[in-house]
């Protein structure tokens, strides 16, 4: 067994092949046999590794925040633009209002760690309920 053992570790890749053969050589035939299994996990998730590793092109922005001469337009610039697109403005609900544009940007300071001053805030809402609030055009 151990022959049958020796001949499919030559076939796996160089790395798994000597980690088998270590193992053929000093454990008993209970032990072989798991240690074939971590080397052939091994060769599967170096392979697996190898083949994951692409280089990809992200498509650009098709949705810019829309322009204003608003103090908030550029504070949302700074501030919202570095996590998302406008994307996320121009889909939330036509009817959102002050109080939901104010949660949502304290929700995205204190609970995903936005790095928004408190300054900056009653900027971005004002901008925020004007341009994509109940009053969006």
């Amino acid at each position: 067994m151990n022959q049958k053992l020796s001949k499919w570790a030559v076939q796996m890749s160089d790395r798994s092949a000597r980690v088998v053969s270590g193992a053929v050589s000093s454990m008993a035939s209970g032990a072989v046999i798991g240690a074939v299994a971590t080397a052939f996990a091994l060769s599967l998730s170096l392979a697996a590794g190898s083949a994951m590793a692409k280089d990809i092109e992200l498509p650009g922005d098709t949705m810019l925040w829309r322009q204003s001469t608003m103090p908030g337009y550029q504070a949302t610039l700074q501030n919202c633009s570095s996590c998302h697109s406008a994307h996320y403005a121009e889909y939330q609900p036509p009817n959102s209002g002050r109080a939901y544009w104010q949660a949502t940007v304290v929700k995205m300071q204190k609970a995903f760690k936005a790095p928004i001053s408190d300054a900056d805030i009653p900027l971005i809402v004002d901008y925020l309920t004007a341009t994509y609030g109940e009053n969006r055009k």
